[in-house]
């Protein structure tokens, strides 16, 4: 009789540690979202966008780069719920002239959708020359959502690498980090038509702590592309840039990625000192006063990694990685309680 109850405690504690041994020894796979076949991504239009010139110009039909894994939708009544109710990814151009600026309803409303999680958001932005672009209205929106960047209020000029005058700037530099190397491969040369920097927020407003990202890192920015080295800023108005002394010259910050981002942590966000559509000239130009440009590439790439990566990221984990630790120790532990119980009849 002994010999059988200790064959079945024996076989009882065999099952249990089989219930339990993925998660003892394998430890616990990472949760995703299902990713939707066709993503919707939704431009902004009404905010002074739009032009004729650019909107009949071949460079402005974003199909021509995105293809068909897109639902492309225009927004030209306003940023609302309604038209970001089946968003993925949410595209604002530079705007123009002070009375395009964004109302407290649409900031509100983009807050809301990308901080519900798991959306891509790129920010394009320009120049303040001439008082024209106005970039607080940018910085509004991404500080609504979280960003740790944010665009300079001035202007970078290049005398070496542009497409015939110095404001039609050409950035040439991109990162080398492997975590961004889908998003720049094939890219040499993007057009950056009268472009503004970018720089840090360690505090993650607009005005708190901010830093050159050439010098300082912030957790989870990727500066993605630079302009050249011989780049310069030339301020032309009364508001000074916040982490970059006028008239100084460098490889400053054209573009960046940054993880994990919003309320929710799970949200990306692209920010990039012109526009990826639209503007006077957009980044996705081929080639301008006979200057061979890329950053078609480079766009396309851009959507494709984020839209990709958006819908599956998981917020990092609060104990700094050791939550899976725990959680196997735990049941480590009630495995052993249970062997116990077991045993001890």
């Amino acid at each position: 009789m002994r010999a059988g109850s200790n064959t079945r405690k024996f076989a009882s504690i065999i099952l249990i540690v089989a219930l339990f041994a993925p998660y003892l020894f394998g430890g616990f796979a990472p949760i995703h979202a299902n990713a939707q076949e066709e993503q919707t991504i939704v431009f902004d239009m009404s905010h002074g966008q739009y032009s004729d010139s650019i909107w009949e110009a071949e460079d402005f039909d974003l199909r021509l780069y995105l293809g068909p894994d897109y639902k492309l939708v225009w927004a030209w009544g306003g940023l609302n719920d309604s038209v970001l109710a089946d968003a993925d990814g949410l595209v604002i151009g530079s705007i123009y002239g002070d009375e395009n600026g964004f109302t407290t309803a649409e900031i509100e409303a983009v807050s809301t959708w990308f901080n519900a999680g798991n959306k891509f958001l790129w920010v394009g932005a320009d120049s303040d020359f001439s008082g024209a672009y106005i970039n607080n209205n940018m910085s509004a929106i991404l500080e609504a959502c979280g960003s740790h960047v944010y665009p300079e209020p001035t202007a970078v000029e290049d005398p070496e690498y542009n497409a015939g005058s110095a404001y039609r700037v050409v950035a040439t530099e991109y990162s080398t980090d492997p975590f961004v190397a889908d998003i720049v491969e094939g890219v040499n040369a993007t057009l950056m038509h009268g472009p503004t920097c970018l720089y840090g927020a360690t505090g993650g407003a607009a005005d708190a702590g901010p830093v050159d990202l050439r010098t300082t890192d912030i957790a989870n920015v990727y500066p993605v592309m630079r302009y050249s080295e011989n780049a310069v800023i030339a301020d032309g108005d009364t508001v000074d840039p916040l982490a970059h002394p006028t008239d100084a010259e460098g490889d400053f910050v054209a573009m960046t990625v940054e993880t994990y981002a919003g309320t929710n942590q799970t949200g990306i966000i692209v920010v990039s000192g012109a526009s990826p559509y639209g503007d006077y000239k957009p980044m996705t130009a081929t080639s301008y006063y006979d200057v061979p440009l890329t950053g078609h590439y480079l766009v396309r790439q851009t959507f494709d990694w984020g839209m990709e990566m958006a819908p599956t990221l998981v917020a990092p984990d609060p104990l700094g990685g050791l939550l899976p630790i725990i959680a196997v120790v735990g049941i480590a532990i009630v495995v052993v309680v249970v062997m116990y119980f077991i045993m001890k009849k």
